[in-house]
């Protein structure tokens, strides 16, 4: 099916088809089978919101294009694995601490699996694993792959560098594998929205990292911050995977660079801050134009009220899966509640900060690398400025800053050239960076999981 925007969906030149919500049947090969939408209300509420955008296209009318229908092949784990008995499963996931649920009457989850050669994956991709020295599941992998290799649907909750970014790109990328060959104008094969540009590039590399044997495998980011008609050239051109902001995503579909006709392999990263940025009506848009037959995978690192509604409408029979206690720091993360008054923040910071860098030249070692978040970008840049006049070395990052500034900081900060990041919440979810000694909140969130749930 090709996207329609709402403003188009009434037209006399074209017909809507809404599906109802069923129960999923047993899984095999060739019933996999979702609804494209769930709630004619929220349907309707979605489609308000975006009936004052255009759509360019070479007709007014929407053509109807013959697509591949995807394919949902029938995964088997190794032998070892098959021959688990319920006790011996149940074992395993008590020894790893991984709680799963499935619905009342669906079928079993599969078991959790502690080597990626019983996963049974594409030789490419081993061979990938193989080149990045990856030699065990983490946690969330363990149990997260083998849900998503079977096709089922995932609601997956785990802390902060757990590894779930590969938890879904190798299944994604096996799935991809599984498809008739992406052509010139085709749609992708498998979507990944994210919340922030740092947080899709990311995932990015991280399809680049385990597809990186697969000399024909196309991924494409699209979120803001770069030239839109680079991208819709790239996006026209076909790829299997595409890594994407919500609104930057919408943009490029109303423009007619790519489609949601093959998409079959849906993911949903760090779906609770998409809902904390307002990204709620683009989510729904998307996923009330998906094709019928898709596979969702959704990752929160909390589980609101929010979060629980979106995966009743459009995940069918999830698996859901906990590693670690949602909502909670990680075991390794001791926490300091400070108080002080307004106007003594900064110079309670600068005094912090300036111990630390004198204990570290004490003891000939580096500055612990510090990420200090706070509440606007003014004061980003003002606390920033404030630290480079006391000798330290800081950068700051936030949305008001270009797209190859907030590279360059995210780069001088990983590198260590730069100690401490001074950042909005724009980088309070899925950096990837090693080695933060310390996390400093000078404005307190909003939102509370925002401090819990950072990469240290």
């Amino acid at each position: 099916m090709s996207y329609i925007p709402p403003h188009l969906r009434n037209s006399s030149s074209t017909t809507t088809v809404t599906t109802r919500r069923t129960q999923s049947p047993p899984l095999t090969d060739t019933n996999l089978s979702h609804s494209s939408s769930n709630s004619t209300s929220s349907a309707t509420s979605s489609s308000s919101t975006f009936n004052s955008l255009s759509f360019r296209t070479s007709a007014s009318v929407a053509r109807t294009i013959s697509v591949p229908q995807p394919v949902f092949p029938q995964w088997t784990p190794s032998d070892r694995v098959l021959r688990f008995t319920p006790d011996q499963i149940e074992e395993i996931r008590s020894q790893l601490k991984i709680n799963v649920s499935v619905a009342s009457g669906s079928p079993p989850a599969p078991a959790p699996i502690e080597s990626f050669e019983d996963m049974c994956l594409h030789q490419n991709i081993m061979k990938d694993i193989a080149h990045h020295e990856y030699t065990q599941p983490t946690l969330i992998q363990a149990q997260a792959m083998t849900v998503a290799l079977s096709g089922r649907d995932l609601l997956g909750c785990a802390e902060t560098g757990s590894g779930k970014t590969a938890a879904f790109t190798i299944p994604m990328i096996q799935h991809c594998l599984a498809q008739p060959p992406v052509q010139r104008g085709d749609g992708p094969l498998a979507m990944v929205l994210a919340p922030t540009r740092e947080l899709a590039q990311q995932i990015e590399k991280e399809v680049k990292r385990f597809s990186r044997s697969l000399e024909s495998f196309r991924t494409a980011i699209v979120v803001g911050g770069t030239k839109s008609a680079d991208q819709g050239s790239e996006l026209r051109a076909g790829v299997d995977v595409i890594v994407a902001t919500p609104g930057r995503f919408i943009d490029h579909l109303q423009q007619g660079n790519t489609s949601l006709s093959r998409i079959s392999f849906v993911v949903l990263d760090e779906a609770d801050r998409m809902l904390d940025m307002g990204f709620e009506p683009q989510i729904r848009e998307v996923m009330h134009n998906l094709p019928e037959k898709h596979q969702t995978l959704l990752f929160s690192a909390t589980m609101p009220v929010e979060i629980e509604t979106l995966a009743q409408e459009y995940l069918i029979n999830p698996v859901q899966v906990k590693v670690g206690k949602v909502s909670s720091p990680t075991a390794n993360v001791s926490q300091v509640l400070t108080k002080v008054s307004e106007s003594e923040k900064i110079d309670c910071l600068l005094a912090l900060l300036v111990e630390d860098a004198s204990q570290a030249e004490k003891s000939n070692q580096s500055f612990p690398l510090t990420i200090v978040f706070v509440e606007r970008k003014t004061r980003c840049n003002e606390v920033a400025e404030a630290l480079v006049a006391q000798g330290l070395q800081a950068v700051a990052l936030h949305g008001g800053r270009s797209q190859s500034e907030r590279e360059a900081a995210l780069h001088d900060f990983r590198s260590g050239s730069t100690t401490i990041l001074v950042a909005t919440d724009v980088a309070s979810r899925g950096l990837d960076v090693t080695g933060v000694a310390h996390v400093i909140n000078l404005d307190l969130p909003k939102v509370f999981s925002v401090e819990i749930f950072l990469v240290i």
